[in-house]
């Protein structure tokens, strides 16, 4: 029998996450439902964080009490942390493309070739709007919201997986969409399985296959919400820093060392990541230029292993006649375009 203390409660896998494709034309207006197309697949711990600033009398004078009489919020900020999935073809594409701010696309129909650089030509960062049901009385949308940092990490086995991180102006609107979530898509992933890796001199690279054993990617724009008088308690909008990036692999040894000597003799180096899980699951991440940043010495067991990094103070833009960015990340998937305004 029901009694005073029940109630229904609320579980993580029901919460829902919908991204879109496009970025917002205006900042502070939410993309409206039909542009929220993308249901995604997440661990279900991602937290949308709204913070608040506040001021209050607490420490001045004159109150007759050394506690707080009145305080009122100064500013909100949003986060979603902790945004973890599997590696599907889009979300990799999703993630590169608002993070980076480019997305230059090849092909006439699927499979659809998409190459990411960092955009240098402004430090406004790409805003979109996200959608969230936390609970079955907490629906939401966040306008502003910018890829502030990915992680993607490369096991033996499985799936790769991806961490996204995203921050906005503080602004929500509550409500949920007029017809709900759209429906799950069936979805294939990139695989660690189907990772070759490459490293050695620039012109002497070489497969590494059955020697790596992990990797971790990332990639940061080191974003501010960029907030002035007159603003209201909301950020204005969202300011890219400097691109950072990095590179960590573990590498097995062998008899004849190829891999410490490239470390000591600071020799110009080729590091590459294929992923090939199928004609539109795929992911490709170069870095042309590498001077490896650390070589230690480890252990996989009984096994001597090499761990290797890189980032954006050891690999290095190839200037003159190639042009070539320092890192380029491309995915192959069946997505025609990202970054499209609405």
């Amino acid at each position: 029998m029901a009694g005073p203390s029940n109630f229904t409660s609320q579980w993580k896998s029901a919460r829902n996450l919908v991204r879109s494709q496009n970025s917002q034309l205006a900042w502070n207006t939410p993309l409206a439902d039909a542009a929220l197309t993308v249901r995604q697949r997440f661990d279900g711990s991602a937290v949308l964080e709204l913070a608040q600033t506040r001021r209050s009398d607490i420490d001045y004078a004159g109150k007759g009490t050394a506690l707080a009489t009145n305080g009122q919020v100064t500013m909100f900020d949003t986060k979603l942390s902790g945004w973890k999935s599997e590696l599907s073809p889009d979300l990799a594409a999703w993630s590169l493309a608002f993070l980076m701010g480019t997305d230059v696309v090849t092909g006439d129909a699927a499979p659809y070739t998409h190459v990411f650089n960092f955009d240098e030509t402004t430090r406004t960062a790409v805003p979109t709007t996200l959608y969230l049901e936390d609970a079955e009385a907490v629906k939401y949308k966040c306008p502003d919201m910018c890829v502030n940092d990915v992680t993607i990490t490369i096991n033996d086995v499985g799936a790769i997986m991806i961490e996204n991180t995203l921050i906005g102006t503080g602004r929500r609107t509550l409500g949920a969409m007029a017809d709900g979530p759209p429906a799950m898509a069936a979805e294939s992933y990139i695989l660690g399985s189907d990772v070759t890796p490459m490293l050695g001199a620039v012109g002497a690279a070489a497969s590494f296959l059955g020697r790596l054993m992990n990797a971790t990617l990332k990639f940061e724009n080191q974003l501010t919400v960029h907030k002035a008088p007159g603003g209201g308690t909301y950020g204005i909008f969202v300011r890219k820093g400097n691109p950072k990036f990095s590179f960590s692999a573990t590498i097995a040894a062998k008899d004849t060392d190829d891999t410490y000597t490239l470390f000591e003799n600071d020799t110009a180096s080729v590091f590459s990541l294929t992923a090939n899980s199928g004609s539109a699951a795929q992911l490709i991440a170069t870095y042309p230029n590498v001077h490896l940043k650390t070589t230690k010495l480890g252990f996989d067991g009984d096994m001597v292993v090499w761990q290797i990094e890189g980032d954006e103070t050891s690999c290095f833009w190839t200037l003159g006649e190639t042009n070539t960015p320092p890192v380029t990340v491309q995915v192959i998937n069946a997505t025609a375009a990202y970054l499209v305004g609405a």
